[in-house]
């Protein structure tokens, strides 16, 4: 229903500015999207799923060739490349760009912020976090919208986790934010784009990742982790990136059906993966291949502890960064999880 709903928005859309459009701007436009993920995947499901709607809002007149990762640039190049209008969109996740945009990590969602989809998608849309990201990617000539991605992203191990001293040294992958999270409970941190992870744990390069669960049958990662931490650090979320240039050259009625069907697309698409992780991790318990563990109580108290202060040095990187944890802040208030 939710689907035919907002193909019947975009339609409307589409009839209503059909007068102003000229017979030139009718011709078939097609964009490239960079992938940072393999192609199959339930990340890459986004991706799948917009060009499929988009391509029939639009009655073919715009079109989507996805590129699979690396076929236009290395994956931590991806908003570079993007700014520069190489590729017209892509799906990635905001913890390889930290560097570049801090306001990403505040994209992907923090550890011990959010721990449903509505929680997020609350803070975005409702409380203004979504400005903040926007405004952000902006100053880089790019439109994001958020998606949903992991309803359980936390330590898959060679080892179980049931209190903090067992990360101890242990090399573990780790994006963003993720990383000093990795780092504050006693780990050491390590970036390796996902679709190298089932390699690096094989070979012990890493003894674990924190990954969304959806990897587990997604790429396999059930063969070679033993161990899968609860409860979740947060929910996180994916991004769909647009260059601003590639989206205002679009015909007027075009760029309406993009920039208010994407919206819609991606929560459709979103409460899909949360549906595929769960099925996901409940296969990968079911086949025997790992085991679930459960951080103890007090232990997650610790934990939250020593994650207080990164959402603080968060907040001093600037005005704007300060902007999205207060906004954060008074959301977990708000639902009975402080923060501080």
């Amino acid at each position: 229903m939710k689907k035919f709903l907002v193909i019947l928005l975009a339609i409307a859309i589409a009839l209503t500015l059909s007068s102003n459009v000229m017979a030139a701007d009718k011709k078939v436009i097609t964009w490239k999207m960079q992938a940072s993920y393999p192609l199959g995947t339930t990340v890459m499901m986004h991706g799948v799923e917009w060009k499929k709607y988009i391509e029939q809002m639009t009655n073919g007149r715009l079109k989507i060739e996805i590129l699979p990762p690396g076929a236009m640039c290395a994956v931590g190049d991806i908003v570079t490349y993007l700014e520069k209008g190489v590729f017209d969109c892509a799906v990635s996740y905001g913890g390889f760009y930290t560097g570049l945009i801090p306001e990403t990590d505040l994209e992907i969602g923090l550890p011990m912020g959010h721990q449903t989809w509505d929680e997020y998608w609350d803070a975005y849309w409702n409380r203004g976090l979504g400005e903040v990201i926007r405004e952000a990617y902006a100053e880089h000539n790019i439109v994001q919208y958020p998606a949903a991605a992991g309803c359980y992203y936390h330590f898959n191990t060679n080892f179980p986790v049931t209190k903090l001293s067992d990360l101890k040294g242990k090399k573990i992958r780790a994006l963003g934010i993720y990383g000093k999270y990795v780092q504050a409970l006693g780990g050491s941190a390590v970036v390796i784009p996902g679709g190298e992870l089932y390699m690096a744990m094989k070979l012990g390069t890493i003894d674990g990742a924190i990954y969304d669960g959806s990897g587990l049958q997604d790429v396999k990662f059930h063969e070679v982790v033993d161990y899968y931490t609860f409860p979740t650090a947060a929910q996180i979320a994916l991004s769909l990136l647009i260059n601003k240039k590639s989206l205002d050259k679009l015909p007027p009625d075009l760029k309406a059906i993009v920039e208010i069907g994407t919206r819609f697309i991606l929560e459709d698409s979103g409460n899909r993966y949360i549906t595929q992780t769960k099925e996901s991790m409940n296969k990968s318990v079911n086949m025997g291949s790992f085991k679930k563990t459960w951080l103890l109580e007090e232990e997650q108290a610790k934990a939250r502890k020593l994650v207080a202060p990164l959402w603080d040095e968060l907040a001093a990187k600037s005005p704007r960064m300060k902007k999205g944890i207060d906004i954060l802040k008074q959301q977990m208030r708000d639902v009975g999880r402080p923060m501080d």
